[in-house]
């Protein structure tokens, strides 16, 4: 029986193509975005990192210095939390660790390398696939003792063609000699926020890591840390016991100001401060509503369909119950037809679920380093799409199954049964389904409408320097042996070199770059002579190191005095510059030009005052002091290089490649770009939602646009005699259209007030996302209310033509 019912349901699905189609194409739609929604949430939340044991149970902690968040954690205060702590015994510190790798007969080659405490694998539960990994119980403040590097999978497959001898193997990096002990498990790239690594290093291999180290060079290195909660213990519990930790521990260091206002934070992994969890971890409670109001849209569309399926079919069914058939396998037929739509349905989402996952990728910056979330499909992302279909059967099998057995037999076995008026009962029913359609569109586009303006607000907002003509570029001199004067001195000539090659009109060099990622919030602690500082007031600004000619090459304004030059050398007096916002804060008369600051116990004489630009986000809008001081005076020994070129930036590439090989042919360039892409990946974070967003609501608009199509033109087909009376009583065919579209306009009307009050509640999300724009946007609702309308006119366009050709005496003679 079941298999005839299968056979039978098959044939009704291929009789009706269009149908079928349309059906499966739109629950395609509605399960593809709820299940790349759910690939992305187990990707940041649930299932970040393949091989990781126990995942969830990982929590991440960060620092607050001087009352901002998200700072990195020193090693003494990690040693700190270890040793006091009862909840985060367990625990490890990484870090993300640009490294120069040198093999034989090769080109030197920069990779991201994590650098790494000694039990960091058995932390994470990780079994090596070659070899060994680093023992656990290792001392991380040994230096040199343990100068071994761990392999990703990819570098092993990549480098050493996944020879088992590569273990055992001497590589350079940095110029200095790392043995090979090991490889990681296949696909596993660290736990740095979705950022990929190659490779991974002890911290105690810090010190032979650069040329000119520090005596402890691990007392300064900022780190993440990662701890496990004990079973039972609730995130509020382990977050109260760090923060009376973080209180002993400044406590203690009393009389350094790094301490004030200290404290640690605890964060999940979507919550993680570095990479690019945070940023995606935030978009998916939005993402998620907007997935789920789909769905519903699907089904509402998908039930509509079927009823109306299921209404041509009245004279079938009838028959079939004439001829002895039950309820009971009437509505078992009707829904196995509307489970192998789910089914087909599913499967075709979750293929598209597979594209799209990755196809997001694109959406998402990168900072020049590989990304790496774990989108691999597996049984509880299966177990999920089949819950969604079975789900999908049960609700929008239950309406066309109840319409089927409510049909009177003899009223489908009679030609003229239908009333004149055609159901007016059913018709308000299905409006009322429409208009619940056209209010969550409404609440879609309006979200939508929001995001699309902050990101426009953001995008054209003033930077305050030109980007355009710039090329960026970095190196590391550190990691290829340069020492403080070796390293200068290299600078200076570069930029010499490429100053007066042909088509350049300015070349720099910086430790951050104007809206880069890089280099940015190094704040430190100063003084200013004469200066009283309020009660609680914290003395710190961020402080960059510029090379000659910075702020010329990015075009921004020297407002008072001048900038730095070759001359500002380690001989000569120091010297710094200033924005607007430090000279109005501390020298509100206006004469900051002559005065000092005092910065890393020396004194520095302020030469220049500059214009506020965007030194980070184009959507921050709190003021920034900022302190600049020559790169000359203060070694940089990862500088980023800044090239204006007289054409296009990518013009003075070639120029910059020779100038550094002609210098150091083993010295690896890194992200060689154009500063408007540089800038592009922190503009992304606010498009990446509108974008999203977008698809959704256009999603939603189509799937709105055929359910009101289906039903409307299923109205006419059932109204088709009241019409031909109509007609025939002198109504005349452009009464007829206007009366189609009348319907559609009140049902519109509805959804647009049930969608205005639900957007009230709605838009509320998603204040802490807007910029420049209030949540109750007036140009947001009154464009999202056009566009539905015009949604609803283009729907009922062709139904409404089709009501106004019916021809009066043919429809009356059929009934």
């Amino acid at each position: 029986m079941l298999l005839r019912n299968f056979r039978y349901a098959i044939r009704q699905l291929l009789k009706a193509p269009g149908f079928t189609i349309t059906a499966v194409l739109t629950l395609a739609l509605g399960i593809g975005a709820l299940t790349t929604v759910a690939t992305w949430t187990k990707a940041v939340v649930y299932d970040p990192w393949p091989h990781v044991t126990d995942p969830t149970s990982m929590r991440f902690i960060s620092a607050t210095v001087l009352g901002s968040e998200g700072y990195s954690v020193h090693w003494d205060a990690f040693q700190f939390m270890r040793q006091k702590s009862r909840s985060f015994s367990n625990a490890a510190v990484f870090t993300l660790y640009m490294a120069d790798l040198m093999l034989p007969a090769e080109e030197p080659r920069t990779m991201t390398a994590g650098l790494v405490s000694s039990n960091y694998f058995q932390f994470l539960g990780l079994t090596p696939q070659a070899g060994r990994f680093f023992d656990a119980n290792a001392d991380d403040h040994a230096y040199g003792a343990h100068d071994e590097i761990v392999l990703s999978d990819f570098l092993w497959r990549e480098r050493f063609g996944a020879s088992p001898s590569a273990i055992g193997r001497t590589v350079q990096i940095n110029r200095h000699a790392f043995t090979v002990i090991g490889v990681a498990p296949r696909d596993f790239s660290g736990i740095f926020g979705g950022l990929g690594e190659s490779a991974w290093m002890p911290v105690s291999s810090l010190r032979d890591l650069s040329a000119d180290p520090a005596p402890d060079p691990l007392s300064s290195e900022g780190l993440q840390v990662a701890a496990r909660l004990p079973a039972g213990l609730s995130d509020a519990a382990a977050a109260a016991e760090l923060h009376t930790l973080a209180h002993t521990l400044a406590a203690e260091h009393g009389d350094n100001p790094r301490y004030s206002h200290w404290d640690l934070n605890l964060r999940d992994a979507a919550h993680f401060d570095r990479g690019l969890f945070s940023a995606v971890g935030q978009q998916l409670p939005v993402l998620f509503g907007a997935a789920i109001l789909l769905m519903i849209l699907v089904c509402i569309n998908i039930a509509s369909l079927l009823g109306q399926h299921a209404a041509r079919r009245r004279r079938e069914v009838a028959i079939r119950t004439a001829l002895g058939a039950t309820p009971a396998s009437i509505a078992r037929q009707v829904l196995l037809e509307t489970g192998l739509l789910a089914l087909a349905g599913a499967a075709g989402g979750w293929a598209a679920s597979v594209v799209l996952s990755r196809g997001l990728y694109v959406l998402l910056p990168t900072f020049g380093i590989p990304l790496a979330f774990n989108l691999r499909t597996d049984v509880r992302l299966l177990l999920f799409v089949a819950l969604v279909a079975v789900a999908v059967t049960v609700v929008c099998g239950m309406y066309p199954v109840r319409q089927t057995l409510r049909v009177s037999q003899l009223e489908a076995l009679h030609e003229g049964g239908t009333a004149v008026a055609g159901g007016s009962h059913k018709r308000l029913g299905q409006r009322i389904l429409l208009g619940i359609q056209l209010a969550i569109c409404f609440v879609v586009l309006v979200c939508g409408g929001l995001l699309t303006r902050t990101a426009l607000n953001v995008a054209h907002r003033d930077t305050g320097f030109d980007p355009n003509g710039v090329l960026t570029a970095s190196f590391d001199l550190s990691r290829s042996g340069y020492t403080e004067q070796r390293g200068l001195e290299l600078e200076s000539q570069m930029l010499e070199k490429l100053r007066t090659a042909p088509g350049v009109a300015g070349a720099t060099i910086t430790s951050h770059l104007p809206m880069g990622d890089y280099g940015s919030g190094n704040t430190q602690d100063l003084a200013i002579p004469g200066y009283v500082p309020a009660k609680g007031e914290e003395m710190a600004a961020v402080t960059d190191f510029e090379g000659p000619d910075f702020f010329r090459t990015f075009s921004i304004p020297v407002l008072q005095g001048r900038e730095f030059t070759a001359q500002d050398n380690a001989t000569a007096p120091g010297v710094a510059v200033v924005n607007q916002w430090m000279a109005q804060r501390y020298w509100p008369k206006g004469d900051a030009i002559g005065h000092s600051v005092t910065v890393n116990k020396r004194n520095w004489q302020i030469v220049g005052i500059v214009r506020n630009y965007t030194y980070h986000s184009a959507d921050n809008v709190d003021p920034d002091p900022i302190l600049y001081l020559p790169a000359a005076q203060h070694y940089v020994a990862s500088p980023r290089i800044a090239i204006r070129s007289r054409t296009t930036a990518d013009s003075v590439s070639p120029l910059l490649r020779r100038a550094v090989h002609d210098l150091d042919p083993a010295l690896p360039l890194e992200d060689i770009r154009p500063e408007t892409e540089v800038a592009g990946d922190l503009y992304q974070f606010s498009r990446i939602p509108a974008e999203l967003l977008a698809v959704f609501a256009i999603a939603s608009l189509l799937i709105a646009m055929i359910g009101l199509y289906a039903v409307t033109a299923y109205s006419v087909i059932e109204r088709h005699r009241e019409f031909a009376l109509r007609m025939a009583l002198g109504s005349t065919r452009s009464g007829v259209f206007r009366l189609v579209l009348r319907g559609n306009t009140l049902t519109a009307s509805f959804g647009l007030i049930a969608g205005a009050a639900a957007s009230i509640a709605a838009v509320r999300l998603l204040r802490s996302m807007l910029f420049g724009v209030t949540p109750f946007d007036p140009v947001s609702f009154f464009a999202a209310a056009l566009l539905l309308l015009f949604t609803v006119l283009v729907s009922g366009l062709i139904p409404a033509r089709r009501a106004a050709s019916i021809q009066p005496m043919q429809a009356l003679r059929s009934e």
